[in-house]
């Protein structure tokens, strides 16, 4: 513990030596970027997968996952109060649990978003080749070079643009609500048949509900980055609690709503894996432009995730190595712009090295890296639990039911051969990375390179 708190100290330290980003963001900003960090291709698209896993049961699943994800900001916005001017969830890790579960978070979180990046431009791609007459490579290049430019400028630039990213992703959802209530009340729908005509309520089995919990869970995660992003504005600890008190029941009801819907609208057997279940139901009755509105929409959506994805990773890196935890290099601020170049500069690449495994290494490096994402996001999650549970002891029941909650789950994870696979990868690189964390703290901060 002795050397946890020098470590701790030294690095404290050398975060008040260093320069910091410039407060660009206003309240409006964190507020959409809360919302539009979670509501992305996972909801558009994904969602259809957790369908046709669980059928109509897959109402709970979305239910079970929104409670995990309500208590988990709530978690945020607790360790956000006890432990103020410690920078982003991460930092307050480090602060809650030691410096090698903080060390081993910061890394986790980081791999999560640069394998999440590396999708996303595959993705944005995918949607834009058609239009755009340059090789695939060259287009997943100009997307991340665009979306780093973006953030390069001013973090200010990178909130407008992610400001009306998430509006349209917003305006998207509460469009489809409006048509779908319009739908139901102009037309003759078996609502009745759709639901429970079909094998009923839990149509798979109980397993198939259970399983179906981790896929709702991931397409809910990313509101953490609204707590990074209000560490730039003027009153980050105030925002950090707004965003956190209002955004996962704002979601709950975005996403439950939508799913309950679609369900009423469409059985659930007639979804089709990896087709959009908005654009199904919109292209079922007939609602013109819907596949040209809902490809922008999804444009849109990865597009955010990669403007958000490009930020949060930059300022990780920015903050793990003010503490020592990644070179020194990374934590310089450029003058003008006021935001960490570097850092900026070298999660895209690293991204577009993911982007690029897709391709040669497919079936090795780029599979292992996406089959280890779930377990990663369950860890971070977990550890930002933990941290409310030691920081707080008021209403601590609320930590132990989020824990109770994510065990549930990983006994979901547990309970099919594939997330189970991915669950063991998960854990062996988790062990990995603990193990790297405790040499290089037995061995001190990374030393300063020289410019």
């Amino acid at each position: 513990m002795t050397h946890n708190h020098s470590y701790h100290n030294s690095s404290a330290m050398a975060v008040h030596d260093q320069q910091e980003p410039k407060k660009g963001l206003k309240t409006r900003h964190v507020s959409m970027i809360s919302l539009g960090g979670v509501i992305g291709a996972g909801l558009f698209v994904g969602s259809s997968g957790a369908i046709l896993t669980a059928g109509p049961s897959v109402i709970l699943s979305y239910l079970i996952a929104g409670a995990m994800m309500f208590l988990v900001n709530i978690s945020l916005r607790d360790i956000a109060r006890a432990a103020p001017g410690h920078g982003s969830f991460i930092s307050q890790i480090t602060y809650a649990l030691g410096a090698l579960p903080g060390f081993v978070a910061g890394w986790v979180y980081w791999l999560i978003w640069i394998t999440v990046l590396g999708v996303e431009v595959i993705a944005s791609a995918s949607l834009m080749a058609p239009y755009i007459p340059l090789p695939f490579a060259a287009i997943e290049f100009l997307i991340l070079a665009f979306m780093t430019g973006i953030n390069l400028l001013s973090v200010r630039h990178y909130g407008e643009f992610e400001y009306w990213f998430a509006m349209i992703k917003v305006v998207a959802i509460v469009g489809f609500i409006a048509i779908s209530v319009y739908l139901l009340g102009t037309h003759t729908v078996p609502v009745q048949e759709n639901l429970f005509g079909h094998g009923g309520f839990l149509p798979q089995g109980l397993l198939a509900f259970m399983a179906a919990i981790p896929t709702a869970l991931f397409s809910m995660t990313g509101s953490e980055v609204a707590t990074i992003a209000a560490l730039e504005t003027d009153e980050p600890d105030r925002n950090i609690a707004r965003v956190t008190r209002t955004v996962a029941v704002r979601l709950l009801v975005f996403y439950l709503t939508s799913i309950i819907l679609i369900l009423c609208l469409m059985p659930w057997s007639d979804q089709e894996q990896g087709v959009s279940p908005f654009l199904a139901v919109l292209n079922r009755f007939h609602v013109p432009y819907a596949a040209t509105a809902m490809g922008l929409v999804i444009l849109s959506a990865t597009l955010s995730t990669l403007n958000s994805g490009v930020y949060a990773t930059s300022r990780v890196v920015f903050e793990m190595a003010q503490r020592g935890d990644m070179p020194r290099f990374f934590c310089t601020v450029s003058g003008r712009a006021g935001v960490p170049r570097r850092a900026i500069l070298a999660s895209a690449m690293a991204a577009l090295l993911v982007s690029g495994c897709a391709a040669f290494s497919p079936h090795l490096i780029f599979a292992f890296l996406v089959s280890i994402v779930g377990t990663f996001v369950m860890f971070y999650n977990t550890l930002i639990v933990c941290s409310r549970i030691r920081l707080c002891t008021a209403q601590a029941w609320k930590g132990w039911l989020a824990l109770g909650l994510l065990a549930t789950a990983l006994a979901a994870m547990m309970s099919v051969a594939e997330t189970r696979y991915q669950l063991g990868i998960g854990v062996a690189a988790l062990c990995c990375m603990a193990f790297g964390g405790w040499v290089r703290l037995r061995g001190g901060p990374m030393p300063q390179q020289q410019n």
